[in-house]
């Protein structure tokens, strides 16, 4: 029964989200013109699930706001290689080529940090320190898995993780060191990006790379239900954390940090990206984040017309 309403809660959820954004689409000059009509009609054609849904809503949300940043759109453009591109955004004379993807997660409510897991912010690491636990853990449980936690941190190098067990063996919480802090001392927080989502996040990079038009400016726009999600798009495209021995640490630190080679951009693989962006979902006003691939390409006006086309200033 449970999973039952579940299911029934998320499908009331999605037709809700749908029926809004017909409703906004309708609220604009012409309803949108052209790319209105299309918008409308793939909203009302949603049939493959909350993937499907959140696709949708994905590509409907960032073409308003790109109309309602003075763009004009093309939309589904077939590519050379037999795919399509999502939107063509033209402003004034600027063209680029836009690729949305959607990752799509169950919503998660994530329980309050338990006082005893706190305790390892005694540890003088500068460093943020991801956790989670098994539901349900009682006290003497968590104490120890707060004292295996603060001795793992006290030693631990950035990216490693630890899995800890309870007394019967069986899998009791994790902590990984994720990132590299400006503090004297750990900060812990609960455990959001995950090596598994950093992954997904990487394949939707992937996916929208064969997407590309040739001989144009491509964009890759990501677009995720959780703001705490912007970070793993930081990770899949620029790297995870990692000591780094083959460089000069800062001042006051013993061991040099930067990114291993596991991101997108890494290693000079999938050249002709340049730009990608992050932009959550359901909001309206948070602005998009953008990440250049280079200082100084591409050049102005063309730059300058991503930025604005996509409320990134």
């Amino acid at each position: 029964m449970e999973g039952g309403a579940r299911l029934t809660r998320e499908r009331n959820d999605i037709e809700s989200r749908l029926q809004a954004e017909l409703s906004a689409w309708g609220d604009l000059p012409a309803g949108g013109g052209c790319a209105g009509r299309q918008m409308r009609r793939r909203l009302e054609s949603v049939s493959d699930g909350p993937m499907g849904a959140s696709g949708a809503l994905a590509e409907a949300r960032v073409a308003r706001r790109l109309l309602g940043a003075g763009c004009d759109l093309e939309i589904e453009l077939p590519t050379p290689n037999g795919r399509t591109c999502d939107f063509e955004v033209t402003v004034e004379d600027k063209k680029f080529f836009l690729h949305v993807k959607c990752l799509h997660s169950e919503a998660v409510d994530r329980p309050a940090l338990p006082s005893f897991l706190r305790s390892i912010e005694q540890v003088k690491r500068p460093f943020l320190v991801e956790v989670d636990w098994r539901p349900g853990l009682k006290n003497p449980e968590l104490a120890r898995f707060a004292a295996a936690a603060r001795e793992f941190v006290t030693e631990a190098r950035l990216g490693e993780e630890l899995l800890h067990r309870d007394l019967e063996g069986h899998p009791a919480g994790s902590v990984r060191i994720t990132t590299p802090l400006a503090t004297n001392r750990a900060v812990v927080a609960v455990a959001q990006c995950t090596p598994t989502l950093v992954s997904r996040v990487g394949r939707l990079l992937e996916r929208a790379y064969v997407q590309f038009m040739p001989k144009g400016e491509n964009v890759i726009l990501v677009l995720t239900e959780d703001p705490a999600y912007e970070r793993l798009v930081d990770l899949a495209l620029l790297g995870t954390y990692v000591e780094r021995w083959d460089k000069i640490p800062r001042s006051g630190r013993r061991v040099a940090h930067g990114r291993a080679e596991d991101g997108f951009w890494s290693r000079g693989r999938f050249d002709l990206s340049r730009v990608v962006g992050w932009m959550q979902l359901d909001s309206e006003v948070i602005p998009t984040r953008l990440w250049f691939r280079h200082e100084d390409l591409p050049v102005e006006p063309m730059r300058g017309t991503i930025i604005s086309a996509l409320d990134a200033g």
